[in-house]
């Protein structure tokens, strides 16, 4: 399988750079669940990645440390409510998401529902593919449950800027 972009175009942050790559030369990122076999699937969060992250307040993409600042993305709903179900970034590991991911940046990307039925999905998010996706800059988050679902509330956000096609507009 080949990827969506010729991703040489994509400025890599050195943080994504050092990431292993899939066979199309994706960087595999930190919280993707890996399967049995080393297949990433790109569409489930490892779990035990999640709960390490969140604890030791590294980034979602590389797995780094976060700095004070960190980025979120979501489509026009989680920027307005500030929840999200997918861990911060630093904010050049967010802009690169914005670039390179295919549900974000490619216009005709459609959602395919391939998950192992034993995963556990998070009824608060949607798969519909929203017209833009916003990334909001905040120093603070916190866990909540809704409905019985963890979440993230990100803090208000310093600034935002949304993105079509993998550019900002």
């Amino acid at each position: 399988m080949k990827a969506w972009t010729d991703l040489s175009v994509i400025q890599t942050p050195p943080r994504i750079a050092a990431l292993p790559k899939d066979e199309r030369g994706y960087p595999i990122f930190f919280t993707a669940l890996v399967e049995p076999g080393g297949k990433p699937n790109y569409r489930a969060q490892d779990s035990v990645k999640c709960n390490l992250a969140l604890r030791e307040g590294l980034c979602g993409m590389c797995g780094q440390k976060l700095g004070k600042a960190m980025a979120f993305v979501g489509g026009p709903i989680s920027i307005k409510n500030r929840l999200f179900a997918d861990l911060p970034m630093h904010e050049s590991c967010a802009v690169y998401a914005m670039q390179a991911c295919p549900f974000i940046a490619a216009p005709k990307f459609s959602y395919q529902s391939a998950l192992n039925t034993e995963m556990a999905v998070n009824p608060l998010v949607s798969n519909a593919r929203p017209d833009r996706f916003g990334l909001g800059i905040t120093n603070k988050m916190k866990l909540v449950t809704i409905q019985g679902q963890t979440v993230i509330k990100a803090g208000r956000f310093s600034r935002v800027q949304f993105w079509v096609g993998g550019k900002p507009v």
